[in-house]
C-alpha cells in the first residue's frame, strides 16, 4: 500500500493534496482510498467579455485551493420545473483516483455527458468515477458550455464553443493529470448521445490529435447543423426569446427566456416545424459545420482523413436497441404520433415507413432509433475496422422495466450498467430498482478492461466477420 493510501486509513484522516506543475496546491476529500477532487477550473469563467469566446486557459495560482464540492452546471432549463439551473462559471472537471506508488503512472478515462447540446451536467451522481478509479483507473468528468452559449451560431462568434471547451478540457489533462499518478498517453475519452457526438466531431478536428488514445461511444449522436440550418435555429430562439439574433442581443438578454426557448424547441417538434426547422434536428442546437472548427459531418471529416492516413486511435462503439423509445414513452407520447409524423420524418430523410413495426408511433420510433443512433454508430464501426488501430461494436438490448415495461432498450438505459452505480436516483428512474447487478459488473468491466488495454473481451468490428457484441444480459453461470 503506497503513503497515500496508508494515510487514507489512518486515524487523522487528513485531506488530499496535489501540487500542480505551476505550484498550485489542491485539496481534495477521501472515498474510502480513493482521492477525489472536485470542481476545478480547466478555464477562465466564460462571462462578460469571455461569454462568447473561445475558452481561455485558467491562469497559474499560489496557495492552496479547495475541490470538495461540484461546480455549477452549465445554465440549463430542468425538464421539469419552472426555474433555471447553473450558472456560467462551469468551466469544471472532477477527478478520482486511485493510491499510486511512486513514479506510477495509470490510464485515464475522460467522460463527456450528454444531454443533447442543452441539458446535463458531470455533477449527476449517475456519473460518480468511484468504480472506475478502483480499477486501476484515474478518472476525469467534464463540462463545458451548453445550449445559445456552447452552440448558437452567432454573427461575430466562433462557433462550436462548447466543442472548443472539450479540447481545452483535455489539454488540461495533458498537462495536469501527472499530478494524480495518470498517464497522459493513455488517456481514453468515452460519452453518451450528445457526449458521443461531441468526441466524434473531435475525431476529425486536428486540433485534437494526441489528446486521446482510445474513444468509446455510446449512442452517438453524431447530426449537425448546416450553417443555413444553425441560422434558423438562432432565429427562432430569439423569435421565442424576444430578442434580436445578434451577439450583442443575447449577451445582453437575461438568461431565462434564452434558455426557456431552446426548452420550448426541443419539447415540440410542432414549433420546430412553425420556426422552419427540419424534422430531421430532433434538437434545436448541434454542433455547425462552420468550415473552421468543423470542415465537414463527423462521419465525412473521419473517412476523408483515416483515408489519408490510418489512425492510431482504437474505437468501441455502440448503441441500445430501442433508443427512441425514452423521448417518446413517457407521458404516452407513442400514441400521439400521428401518420403525418411519420411522413415528414420519411420525407425528411428518406426513410421507408415499416408498416410491420405497429402503429405510426412505433413506427416513427423504430425510424428514429436507426437514423440518429444505430446507423452512426455502425458507420463508425466501420469506418474504425478499415482505418483505425481497432474497432469494436456493441448493441445493448436489456429492456428496462420503467413505464409498465414500456421502456425498454431505450436511449440511456445502459448508463448505469457501465457506470456500475445502479443505487443513483437517476439510474433508477432508467433501470427501475431491481436492475442485474451481474449486467453491470459484465458492462462496466468491459469499459474498464478497454481503457486498460483497448480490448473490452470480444473479437474486433473488422475482417470478413466483422463482431458486434450482443448486451442482453448477464453473462451465462454469472
Amino acid at each position: 500500500m503506497s503513503a497515500e493510501a496508508s494515510a487514507a486509513t489512518g486515524a487523522s484522516r487528513a485531506a488530499p493534496e496535489v501540487v500542480l506543475a505551476h505550484g498550485g496546491r489542491l485539496r481534495g476529500v477521501w472515498d474510502g482510498e480513493l482521492r477525489v477532487f472536485k470542481g476545478l477550473r480547466y478555464a477562465r469563467p466564460p462571462v462578460d467579455s469571455l461569454r462568447f469566446e473561445p475558452p481561455q486557459a485558467e491562469p497559474p495560482w499560489q496557495g492552496l485551493r479547495e475541490a470538495a464540492e461540484f461546480g455549477p452546471v452549465a445554465p440549463q432549463w430542468p425538464r421539469s420545473g419552472a426555474r433555471q439551473l447553473g450558472d456560467p462559471d462551469c468551466l469544471r472537471l472532477n477527478v478520482w483516483a486511485p493510491p499510486v506508488e511512486a513514479g506510477q503512472r495509470l490510464p485515464v478515462m475522460v467522460w463527456v455527458h450528454g444531454g443533447g447540446f442543452f441539458r446535463g451536467s458531470a455533477s449527476d451522481a449517475l456519473y460518480d468515477g468511484a468504480s472506475f478509479a478502483r480499477q486501476g483507473l484515474v478518472f476525469v468528468s467534464i463540462q463545458y458550455r451548453l445550449g445559445v452559449d456552447g452552440f448558437a451560431y452567432l454573427p461575430g462568434a466562433p462557433a462550436n464553443r462548447g466543442l472548443l471547451d472539450q479540447i481545452a478540457a483535455l489539454r488540461w489533462v495533458q498537462d495536469c493529470i501527472g499530478a494524480w499518478g495518470g498517464d497522459a498517453q493513455q488517456v481514453t475519452v468515452f460519452g453518451q448521445s450528445a457526449g458521443a457526438g461531441a468526441l466524434a466531431c473531435l475525431m476529425g478536428m486536428a486540433q485534437s490529435r494526441g489528446l486521446f488514445q482510445r474513444a468509446i461511444l455510446q449512442s452517438p449522436s453524431v447530426a449537425c447543423q448546416t450553417r443555413a440550418e444553425a441560422e434558423t435555429a438562432l432565429q427562432a430562439i430569439a423569435a421565442l426569446a424576444g430578442v434580436p439574433p445578434t451577439r450583442a442581443a443575447f449577451a445582453a438578454a437575461p438568461l431565462e427566456p434564452l434558455l426557456q426557448a431552446v426548452h420550448r424547441l426541443a419539447a415540440d417538434p410542432a414549433l420546430r416545424r412553425a420556426h422552419g426547422m427540419g424534422s430531421r434536428q430532433f434538437f434545436p442546437l448541434r454542433p455547425v459545420i462552420d468550415g473552421e472548427c468543423l470542415r465537414a459531418e463527423p462521419l465525412a471529416a473521419l473517412a476523408q482523413a483515416w483515408a489519408a492516413q490510418p489512425s492510431a486511435l482504437q474505437l468501441l462503439v455502440g448503441h441500445n436497441a430501442e433508443e427512441m423509445r425514452l423521448y417518446h414513452v413517457p407521458g404516452n407520447g407513442l400514441a400521439r404520433i400521428g401518420q403525418a409524423d411519420l411522413q415528414d420524418f420519411s420525407a425528411a430523410t428518406g426513410l421507408a415507413p415499416d408498416a410491420a413495426a405497429g402503429s405510426p408511433g412505433e413506427q416513427l420510433c423504430r425510424m428514429q432509433s436507426h437514423y440518429y443512433y444505430a446507423e452512426p454508430a455502425r458507420r463508425l464501426a466501420e469506418l474504425a475496422g478499415l482505418a483505425a488501430r481497432s474497432s469494436h461494436r456493441y448493441v445493448f438490448g436489456w429492456r428496462s422495466p420503467q413505464w409498465a415495461g414500456q421502456l425498454g432498450a431505450a436511449h440511456g438505459v445502459e448508463l448505469p450498467f457501465v457506470f456500475n452505480n445502479l443505487a443513483a436516483a437517476t439510474a433508477q428512474e432508467l433501470a427501475g430498482r431491481a436492475a442485474p447487478a451481474p449486467l453491470a459488473q459484465r458492462m462496466h468491466g468491459a469499459w474498464a478492461r478497454f481503457a486498460l488495454t483497448g480490448e473490452p473481451g470480444w473479437p474486433p468490428h473488422a475482417g470478413a466477420a466483422p463482431w458486434t457484441e450482443r448486451i442482453d444480459g448477464p453473462v451465462a453461470g454469472a
